[in-house]
C-alpha cells in the first residue's frame, strides 16, 4: 500500500509539473502576436536564415522575444551568428611623391598578405575629384599588372561626401603602385577584406514607379517594404559606357518628409569601379537622386542595397519544417546552451523565399490594458468635460433669466 501511494504521489507530482511545463508553453505562446513557418531544407546540418523585414520590425530588438518550434512542437534552441568588427591593416609606405599631375605611392604589405579588396587611402586635401590607379606586384622591382581604376572625390557643401577608397578584385600581392591624379600626396593607406568586415547580406526591395527625370536630375524610390530595415551601402552601376556624376540618398517613412543620408558620386571608365555609397538608414524608403546636368539621363541604371547580416543559427538535428513565434515585448529572452558553446559553420543560408509570410498568431491574447481610464478613455473624459462646460453654461443662462 506505502510503495502504490508512493507511485501515486510521484506519478501526480509528475503530471503536476509537466502541467506547469505544457501550462507555461501555452501562456508563452499566447504572449506572442506574430507566427510563420520556414521550410529550412537539410535541417540535420547548421543551417541560418536572414530575418526580413516584417521580422525586423516586429521583433524584440536582439530577437529576444522569439521562439522556434519543430515540426513536432520542441523548442528549437537558436542563436545570432557571431558579429564581426570592421578590421583595416595598416601598410608599410616604401616611398610617396609626385609624377607629372598624379600623386604616387609604393605599398608594401609584406610577405604572405592576408587577401584584400579595398585601399584606404590617406589624402590631406580637402576638396578634389580624381582617379586613383592600382597596380600590383609580388616583387618590389615588378613587373606590376593593372588591378584597377577607382573614382576618389572629397566635396565640401551642404552635405560633404568624401571617398579616398580604392576598389580592387580580390588580391594577395605584396607591393603596390598607386597613382592618384588631383591630389597633392598621399599620405599612408590601410587594406581591408571581405574577411575583415561585419558580413553584409543582400536587401530585397522594389522600385516604386518608374525613375523620375526632370532638365537637372533622375530620382529613383527604393521601398524597402518596412521600416527598421538596417541599410549601410548602396551599390549603383549603369549600362552608360563612360560617366562621372554627383548624387544624393534620402530617407523617409512616409514619402513626405525626407532627410539627407549621404552624398556622393558615381563613376565609370575604362577598368574602373565605383566604392559603395556608405551611411546608416532604418527608413522605410531610400529616394536617390542623380544629378545629370545638360547630359542624358544615365542608362539601365541597377541599385542595390546592402546591410549587417542579422542572421540566425538553428541548432541542427530537429525535424522540419520550423515555425517561429515573435512579437512579444514582456517575453523573457531564452537562454540556450547552443547560445553559450562555439558556434558550428552554417552549411547552408537559406533563400529568402523559404521564410512564409507573417500572419496573427491564433493563440495570441493580448495584454489587458493597464493603463490609467483617463489615458484608455480620452474621448470619453473631453467628453464629460464639455458636457459639465455646457451644463455651466445653460446654468448661468437660466439664472440670467430669472433675475431680469
Amino acid at each position: 500500500m506505502r510503495r502504490a501511494a508512493v507511485v501515486v504521489a510521484l506519478a501526480l507530482a509528475t503530471a503536476g509539473v509537466a502541467g506547469a511545463v505544457e501550462g507555461e508553453k501555452f501562456r508563452l505562446g499566447a504572449k506572442l502576436r506574430y507566427e510563420r513557418v520556414l521550410s529550412a531544407q537539410g535541417a540535420a546540418e547548421p543551417v541560418a536564415f536572414e530575418p526580413d523585414g516584417p521580422m525586423l520590425l516586429h521583433a524584440r530588438t536582439g530577437f529576444g522575444d522569439l521562439r522556434i518550434l519543430d515540426a513536432g512542437g520542441g523548442q528549437v534552441p537558436w542563436r545570432r551568428l557571431p558579429e564581426l568588427q570592421e578590421v583595416v591593416r595598416d601598410v608599410n609606405l616604401l616611398n610617396s611623391g609626385r609624377s607629372g599631375k598624379e600623386a604616387l605611392a609604393l605599398l608594401d604589405l609584406g610577405p604572405a598578405p592576408d587577401p584584400y579588396d579595398r585601399i584606404e587611402l590617406d589624402i590631406a586635401d580637402a576638396t578634389f575629384v580624381g582617379r586613383v590607379r592600382v597596380l600590383g606586384s609580388d616583387r618590389r622591382g615588378g613587373p606590376y599588372r593593372l588591378l584597377s581604376t577607382t573614382g576618389i572625390y572629397s566635396i565640401q557643401g551642404a552635405q560633404d561626401a568624401r571617398s579616398t577608397t580604392a576598389v580592387v578584385p580580390r588580391s594577395d600581392f605584396r607591393f603596390l603602385e598607386v597613382a592618384a591624379s588631383s591630389v597633392l600626396r598621399i599620405d599612408g593607406a590601410r587594406v581591408s577584406g571581405s574577411a575583415d568586415r561585419p558580413r553584409l547580406t543582400r536587401r530585397r526591395h522594389a522600385i516604386l514607379g518608374s525613375a523620375k527625370s526632370n532638365a537637372t536630375e533622375t530620382q529613383f524610390t527604393i521601398d524597402l517594404g518596412t521600416r527598421q530595415v538596417p541599410v549601410t551601402e548602396l551599390v549603383i552601376s549603369s549600362s552608360t559606357p563612360s560617366f562621372e556624376r554627383p548624387l544624393r540618398v534620402e530617407g523617409s517613412n512616409d514619402l513626405k518628409r525626407f532627410q539627407q543620408l549621404a552624398g556622393a558620386r558615381i563613376f565609370r571608365f575604362r577598368g574602373s569601379t565605383s566604392a559603395p555609397v556608405s551611411f546608416d538608414s532604418l527608413f522605410r524608403y531610400l529616394r536617390v537622386s542623380i544629378e545629370n546636368g545638360d547630359d542624358p539621363p544615365l542608362q539601365g541604371v541597377r541599385l542595390e542595397t546592402r546591410g549587417p547580416s542579422q542572421a540566425i543559427l538553428l541548432e541542427p538535428g530537429h525535424q522540419r519544417p520550423f515555425r517561429l513565434l515573435y512579437g512579444g515585448p514582456e517575453v523573457k529572452a531564452p537562454s540556450y546552451e547552443f547560445a553559450r558553446i562555439p558556434p558550428p559553420a552554417p552549411r547552408t543560408f537559406l533563400d529568402p523565399s523559404q521564410l512564409g509570410p507573417e500572419r496573427v498568431n491564433e493563440a495570441f491574447e493580448p495584454p489587458p490594458d493597464t493603463r490609467p481610464f483617463s489615458e484608455r478613455h480620452p474621448g470619453l473624459i473631453q467628453l464629460t468635460l464639455a458636457l459639465a462646460a455646457a451644463a455651466l453654461v445653460a446654468g448661468g443662462f437660466f439664472a440670467l433669466r430669472k433675475r431680469t
